[in-house]
Parts: C-alpha cells; structure tokens; sequence
C-alpha cells in the first residue's frame, strides 16, 4: 500500500484538482506542496472542518481561486478515511 503521502497526494489530484490538471500526466505534481501540511494535520487528527478550512485557504490564497467549501468538505471527508 502506497505511504500516506502518496494517498493524499493522490486523493487531491483525483478528488480535488481545483486547476483541472487531472488529465495532464505532466501536471500530476501539482498539488505535492500542499500534501505535507494536509498529513501533518491528518496525523494531529484535525478534524473534515479544519481541513476543509486549509483546502479553502489554499484555493483563495495561495492558487488565487474562488474557493469552492463544498468540494473542500468533501475532500476532507476522504482525507480522514485515509487514516
């Protein structure tokens, strides 16, 4: 089974994607600046809120985007069932 890194990786890149790179074997990097502090939370047992609260920030901050809390909500979710 793939590390936990390479899950979250994974999960965001298939489940979040909030630039649509899914499909683009190139862009499959993307989203690894942000796995180590979303694990970094998964193993303090942040709870889908506070999670969700990161994905958003993310999306609003750092990509520039109009975040979307429903897709971070859901994401969240299938962070935690990761642990």
């Amino acid at each position: 089974m793939a590390n936990l890194n390479e899950r979250v990786g994974a999960l965001l890149l298939e489940q979040w994607d909030p630039i649509g790179v899914r499909d683009i074997p190139a862009a499959h990097d993307e989203y690894d600046a942000y796995v180590g502090e979303i694990v970094a939370l998964l193993k303090r047992r942040a709870t889908a809120a506070n999670l969700a609260t990161v994905l958003v920030r993310i999306q609003a901050e750092d990509m520039g985007l109009k975040p979307d809390r429903g897709l971070a909500e859901r994401v969240a979710a299938a962070l935690l069932r990761l642990i």
